[in-house]
């Protein structure tokens, strides 16, 4: 499997008051940057996700005093891009059987992409347990991000497959 490549993104503590650092401290979420498009096969069908070069997530949103349990950039971390991506938009791009690019299930509801979540982690890391906790987490709490990204301007990333021929 090749892995994303990804950039971080400074956080912006340091010019934060005093106080307001402290509260980033406990409350900030590291971001990153996918800086190439990037392509996983989607288990158990014909089909390639692809994730644009530009688009911006946070890893899976463990509440930090849960880090010591699961690990935002950890087993995680694959499904949870692909994952806010699907929340993000509200669908997936693909390249399909007959190496079109296109949408995949666009207007899917939250609980499609928290499923596919469970099942890329399935296919990733095989943690029968540890999927299903994920994914009742998603279900209980996964409802305010998914609001959340229903209210924002969808992304405007399209991959560049011309340039990627050597990743498909």
């Amino acid at each position: 499997m090749n892995m994303p490549l990804l950039q971080p993104i400074p956080s912006q503590i340091r010019s934060k008051k005093p106080l307001k650092r402290y509260a980033a401290w406990i409350f900030y979420r590291r971001r990153w940057m996918v800086m190439e498009d990037w392509t996983y096969p989607l288990p158990g069908e014909d089909k390639i996700v692809v994730i644009p070069k530009g688009f911006v997530f946070d890893g899976v949103s463990i509440p930090k005093p849960l880090h010591w349990f699961l690990s935002p950039t950890g087993l995680f971390f694959i499904p949870g891009l692909i994952h806010d991506y699907a929340y993000r938009c509200g669908y997936l791009w693909v390249i399909d059987q007959d190496g079109k690019l296109r949408k995949y299930q666009e207007g899917s509801s939250r609980h499609f992409w928290d499923r596919t979540y469970k099942q890329l982690g399935m296919d990733l890391n095989r943690m029968v347990l540890l999927n299903h906790f994920s994914h009742l987490i998603l279900f209980v709490f996964g409802g305010y991000s998914w609001k959340k990204n229903r209210h924002k301007t969808a992304l405007d990333l399209v991959p560049d497959l011309e340039n990627n021929d050597d990743k498909i």
